[in-house]
């Protein structure tokens, strides 16, 4: 579990219990039930024999959802760089992108001021 940068937390939106929030750069939030649980009328509740095939098992919808032998779901991020959030419940661009990107406009804006 990766612990999200404050440019990621939600402080807009109201979260029930058993959910978690993601700020997207835009603005936007968004919440999503835990792995295990399900939306019911605005509510995070129990969810029995879960599958992938019901609602991508909880993970984000660009996740892989795959059942393990013990019947747990376990979501992996399939874009590259892309880590998983709230155990795949959303995937994030990696902070290594992040500061890649950034450590390339300061070199960029460096090289115009010569």
């Amino acid at each position: 579990l990766l612990t999200m940068s404050s440019e990621h937390t939600c402080i807009d939106t109201n979260v029930p219990d058993n959910a978690a929030c993601y700020r997207y750069l835009d603005g936007t939030e968004e919440w999503r039930c835990l792995l295990t649980f399900k939306e019911e009328g605005g509510k995070c509740v129990p969810a029995s024999n879960v599958t992938c095939k019901d609602n991508n098992g909880g993970c984000a919808p660009e996740a892989e959802c795959k059942m393990t032998d013990s019947n747990k779901i376990v979501c992996k991020c399939t874009k590259e760089g892309s880590e998983p959030l709230f155990e795949g419940v959303f995937c994030s661009s990696s902070s290594f992108l992040s500061l890649s990107f950034l450590l390339l406009m300061l070199l960029f804006l460096l090289c115009m001021e010569l």
